[in-house]
Protein backbone atom coordinates (compact mmCIF):
# COMPACT_ATOMS: atom_id res chain seq x y z
CA UNK A 1 0.00 0.00 0.00
CA UNK A 2 1.20 3.50 -1.12
CA UNK A 3 3.00 5.88 1.72
CA UNK A 4 0.06 8.17 1.67
CA UNK A 5 -2.61 5.79 1.53
CA UNK A 6 -1.05 3.92 4.95
CA UNK A 7 -1.39 7.38 6.55
CA UNK A 8 -5.40 8.06 5.17
CA UNK A 9 -6.10 4.56 6.40
CA UNK A 10 -4.36 4.50 10.58
CA UNK A 11 -6.05 7.91 10.98
CA UNK A 12 -9.03 6.26 9.29
CA UNK A 13 -8.79 3.28 11.93
CA UNK A 14 -7.53 4.85 14.82
CA UNK A 15 -10.56 7.44 14.17
CA UNK A 16 -12.76 3.92 14.50
CA UNK A 17 -10.74 3.20 17.51
CA UNK A 18 -11.92 6.39 19.25
CA UNK A 19 -15.41 4.91 19.51
CA UNK A 20 -13.60 2.17 21.54
CA UNK A 21 -15.73 3.15 24.61
CA UNK A 22 -18.50 1.86 23.35
CA UNK A 23 -17.28 -1.33 21.92
CA UNK A 24 -13.82 -2.83 20.57
CA UNK A 25 -12.97 -2.31 17.12
CA UNK A 26 -11.54 -5.25 15.73
CA UNK A 27 -9.12 -5.71 12.47
CA UNK A 28 -12.34 -6.82 10.37
CA UNK A 29 -14.26 -3.72 11.23
CA UNK A 30 -11.86 -1.32 10.18
CA UNK A 31 -11.26 -3.08 7.03
CA UNK A 32 -15.08 -3.49 6.09
CA UNK A 33 -14.63 0.62 6.73
CA UNK A 34 -12.09 1.39 4.65
CA UNK A 35 -12.46 -1.54 2.27
CA UNK A 36 -9.05 -3.33 2.21
CA UNK A 37 -8.24 -6.74 3.09
CA UNK A 38 -7.92 -6.97 7.58
CA UNK A 39 -3.91 -8.30 7.04
CA UNK A 40 -3.27 -4.81 5.96
CA UNK A 41 -5.49 -3.38 8.73
CA UNK A 42 -3.77 -5.85 11.39
CA UNK A 43 -0.19 -5.10 10.00
CA UNK A 44 -0.89 -1.02 10.47
CA UNK A 45 -2.53 -1.96 14.11
CA UNK A 46 0.42 -3.74 15.20
CA UNK A 47 3.20 -0.43 14.14
CA UNK A 48 0.34 1.98 15.57
CA UNK A 49 0.51 -0.96 18.68
CA UNK A 50 4.94 -0.53 18.40
CA UNK A 51 4.58 2.95 19.00
CA UNK A 52 2.56 3.21 21.69
CA UNK A 53 -0.62 4.62 19.74
CA UNK A 54 -2.86 1.38 20.25
CA UNK A 55 -3.30 -1.51 22.06
CA UNK A 56 -4.82 -4.87 21.30
CA UNK A 57 -6.77 -7.74 22.92
CA UNK A 58 -6.56 -10.69 21.17
CA UNK A 59 -9.38 -12.95 21.11
CA UNK A 60 -12.40 -13.43 21.94
CA UNK A 61 -14.25 -10.16 23.07
CA UNK A 62 -10.96 -8.55 21.42
CA UNK A 63 -9.94 -5.47 19.51
CA UNK A 64 -7.78 -2.66 19.40
CA UNK A 65 -8.14 0.54 21.46
CA UNK A 66 -6.40 3.98 21.67
CA UNK A 67 -3.90 4.19 24.43
CA UNK A 68 -4.97 8.13 25.20
CA UNK A 69 -7.33 9.59 24.29
CA UNK A 70 -7.81 11.42 20.60
CA UNK A 71 -7.22 14.78 22.12
CA UNK A 72 -3.56 14.15 22.78
CA UNK A 73 -2.50 12.25 19.15
CA UNK A 74 -1.71 14.41 16.41
CA UNK A 75 -1.54 13.49 13.18
CA UNK A 76 1.98 13.97 12.98
CA UNK A 77 2.23 11.09 15.90
CA UNK A 78 0.28 8.92 13.51
CA UNK A 79 2.10 9.71 10.52
CA UNK A 80 6.06 9.35 12.46
CA UNK A 81 4.58 5.60 13.87
CA UNK A 82 4.28 4.71 10.18
CA UNK A 83 7.80 4.73 10.02
CA UNK A 84 7.90 5.60 5.92
CA UNK A 85 11.21 7.56 5.83
CA UNK A 86 11.18 10.50 3.76
CA UNK A 87 8.29 11.37 2.09
CA UNK A 88 10.41 12.69 -0.92
CA UNK A 89 12.27 10.36 -2.67
CA UNK A 90 15.24 11.71 -4.99
CA UNK A 91 17.65 9.68 -6.90
CA UNK A 92 21.08 11.21 -6.46
CA UNK A 93 23.28 10.99 -9.25
CA UNK A 94 27.13 10.49 -8.55
CA UNK A 95 30.17 12.99 -10.28
CA UNK A 96 31.13 10.66 -13.03
CA UNK A 97 27.29 11.02 -14.05
CA UNK A 98 27.26 12.84 -18.15
CA UNK A 99 24.86 15.31 -17.48
CA UNK A 100 25.29 18.16 -15.35
CA UNK A 101 22.07 19.00 -14.95
CA UNK A 102 21.61 15.06 -13.48
CA UNK A 103 24.32 15.75 -11.23
CA UNK A 104 23.35 18.64 -9.53
CA UNK A 105 19.56 18.64 -9.18
CA UNK A 106 19.28 16.05 -6.53
CA UNK A 107 21.03 18.03 -3.84
CA UNK A 108 19.12 20.74 -4.75
CA UNK A 109 15.73 19.08 -4.68
CA UNK A 110 16.64 17.02 -1.43
CA UNK A 111 17.45 20.51 0.39
CA UNK A 112 13.87 22.04 -0.90
CA UNK A 113 11.67 18.57 -0.32
CA UNK A 114 13.09 18.06 3.43
CA UNK A 115 12.01 21.86 3.92
CA UNK A 116 8.56 20.97 2.60
CA UNK A 117 8.25 17.78 4.38
CA UNK A 118 9.24 19.59 7.85
CA UNK A 119 6.62 22.33 7.19
CA UNK A 120 3.98 19.21 6.22
CA UNK A 121 5.16 17.58 9.99
CA UNK A 122 4.90 21.22 11.61
CA UNK A 123 1.66 21.13 10.36
CA UNK A 124 0.32 18.16 11.22
CA UNK A 125 1.31 18.65 14.55
CA UNK A 126 -0.63 21.17 15.33
CA UNK A 127 -4.04 19.34 13.86
CA UNK A 128 -5.06 15.90 16.72
CA UNK A 129 -6.88 13.19 16.20
CA UNK A 130 -9.95 14.72 18.32
CA UNK A 131 -10.00 17.25 15.22
CA UNK A 132 -10.41 15.26 12.22
CA UNK A 133 -13.08 13.36 14.09
CA UNK A 134 -15.24 16.54 15.18
CA UNK A 135 -15.16 17.57 11.72
CA UNK A 136 -15.91 13.87 10.48
CA UNK A 137 -18.80 13.83 12.93
CA UNK A 138 -20.12 17.54 11.43
CA UNK A 139 -19.66 16.64 8.06
CA UNK A 140 -21.94 12.94 8.99
CA UNK A 141 -24.42 15.61 10.92
CA UNK A 142 -25.05 17.47 7.61
CA UNK A 143 -25.41 14.44 5.64
CA UNK A 144 -28.32 13.13 7.90
CA UNK A 145 -26.24 10.46 9.96
CA UNK A 146 -28.16 9.21 13.32
CA UNK A 147 -25.44 7.56 14.79
CA UNK A 148 -22.02 8.81 15.88
CA UNK A 149 -20.93 5.15 15.91
CA UNK A 150 -18.72 4.06 12.78
CA UNK A 151 -21.32 2.17 9.86
CA UNK A 152 -18.82 -1.19 10.30
CA UNK A 153 -19.18 -1.01 13.84
CA UNK A 154 -22.75 -0.28 14.03
CA UNK A 155 -23.52 -3.07 11.52
CA UNK A 156 -21.51 -5.26 13.65
CA UNK A 157 -22.95 -4.31 17.13
CA UNK A 158 -26.36 -5.17 15.66
CA UNK A 159 -26.01 -8.54 14.09
CA UNK A 160 -24.08 -9.34 17.34
CA UNK A 161 -26.04 -8.27 20.12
Amino acid sequence: MAANRRFAVAIHAMGMLAFGDELNVTSDDIARSVRTNPVVVRRLLAQLTRQGLVMVKLGAGGGARLTRPPEQITLSDIYLALGEGPLFQVPLLDETHDCAVGRNVGPVLTGVLLRAEKGLLSELQTITLADVIGKVMRRMKRQGCSRNMPTAVKTRKRKDG
